[in-house]
């Protein structure tokens, strides 16, 4: 054959070549085992630096779960001294202190400003930011320790507080997941028109549409068994995803739609259902410091992958067909973009389990990062051991029940039906 199409060898060598150069270029890590990236910020420190820069008298603090970042809920005295706090927050506010990393990235916090004002014309809830004393977004500073030294510098920014159960917090029910996969789409239809200069060129490590990247971290994983799953996933990767990004579609999105990031609150007149079976209404998505420019199948995967942990109510592969349901009522799936869907779950499943183990190296005690090594790795599993084919089956079975199973097309060889 003359018609320039690779053989099944050459196919092969080149996925290998892939492989073997992802550690020769920019993408390489920034830190190293043992190299301390999330900041390390003394108690006293969240009172002292709230009175001075925000011009508030805290009363009580409690720090929120953060994979490298520190978060804290401070509840703070109505009468404020800062010119730039028009209105008093009466469910507090959030004081956030980017890891290391982050910190010498400033647009960071100019792009998420843009996006929360974006959101807010489009009707969609979300968190608002505070001005500082001297009416500034952000702040830089260097936090120093009882003996003196200062480690930093870190961005410190505050946040209104949303109020609201994180998704993790209630039963993933089918009408829950069915309203997130819906509020989901339309989160995506209204980032459609937003551009931001330093997002569409950042990457970093949790683009998944870069995850081979994460074999540079492999090595920190303890079960060889497990890496070589993660090795066979990347290779599927390569094989069956990356020859039909060209033809997806590539917008700004959320990039961290995980089950802590999504909050919910019950929907009405269920008081006599049991705790259990009761449905959620989304009122908002928080933390938008994983924005990036991407592909919107990629967001849903990310969604499908997080939300199918901690589902009791169901197996957790049939949590993918009700969001699935609820995001078509908002935006149409193509039948490249589902074909992909499971390698790119399983990808994103693979990137928490590697990238965890990694960040044990660094800080080994952090209970929250073990916590997704123990929920992710069982899934892993599961989904990895489910054919394509078979999860397509019950999504479709799924579907069907909402009437949209004419949607989902699933490519069968080169056809679609």
């Amino acid at each position: 054959m003359l018609d320039g199409s690779p053989s099944q060898s050459q196919n092969k060598s080149s996925i290998e070549d892939q492989l073997n150069e992802l550690d020769a270029d920019k993408f390489k890590p920034l830190l190293k085992p043992n190299q301390q990236n999330k900041p390390l910020i003394p108690n006293y420190f969240i009172s002292d630096f709230a009175l001075k820069f925000y011009g508030m008298n805290v009363l009580k603090f409690e720090e929120l779960n953060s994979f490298d970042d520190r978060n804290y809920h401070i509840t703070v005295d109505p009468v404020i001294k800062n010119a730039y706090i028009k209105d008093f927050n009466k469910t507090g506010y959030v004081l956030k202190v980017l890891n290391l990393k982050d910190s010498k990235t400033p647009g960071l916090i100019e792009a998420q400003h843009a996006i929360l004002k974006h959101l807010q014309m489009k009707k969609i809830p979300g968190q608002e930011f505070v001005q500082n004393v001297e009416g500034k977004m952000w702040s830089l500073q260097g936090v120093t320790k009882e003996s003196k030294e200062v480690d930093g510098p870190y961005i410190f920014y505050m946040l209104k507080y949303m109020e609201g159960d994180i998704a993790i917090s209630k039963p993933y029910v089918p009408a829950t997941l069915f309203n997130i996969g819906k509020f989901v789409g339309r989160l995506q239809v209204a980032l459609e028109d937003f551009d931001d200069a330093f997002l569409k060129e950042r990457n970093f490590i949790w683009n998944l549409a870069e995850c081979p990247r994460i074999l540079d971290f492999v090595f920190a994983m303890k079960s060889k068994e497990d890496a070589q799953i993660v090795n066979v996933i990347i290779k599927e990767f390569i094989e069956e995803v990356k020859p039909v990004l060209c033809q997806l579609r590539k917008v700004l999105i959320h990039g961290d739609l995980n089950e802590s990031n999504i909050l919910l609150k019950e929907g009405y007149d269920q008081s006599s259902v049991p705790q259990e079976t009761r449905h959620c209404d989304v009122i908002g998505i928080i933390d938008f410091l994983d924005m990036h420019n991407s592909y919107t199948i990629t967001d849903l995967a990310i969604l499908i992958a997080h939300m199918s942990t901690e589902c009791k109510c169901m197996d957790p592969l049939d949590s993918g067909g009700h969001i699935i349901a609820g995001y078509l009522t908002e935006r149409k799936l193509t039948a490249s973009e589902i074909d992909i869907l499971r390698t790119l779950i399983c990808c994103r499943i693979s990137h928490v389990v590697v990238v965890s183990e990694y960040t044990l190296t660094m800080d080994p005690g952090n209970k929250y990062i073990l916590s997704f090594i123990e929920r992710y790795k069982p899934l892993l599993l599961k989904y990895w051991n489910t054919s394509k084919a078979e999860l397509h089956e019950r999504w479709k079975t799924i579907l069907k029940e909402y009437g949209l199973n004419h949607l989902y097309m699933v490519k069968n060889g080169n056809e679609s039906i």
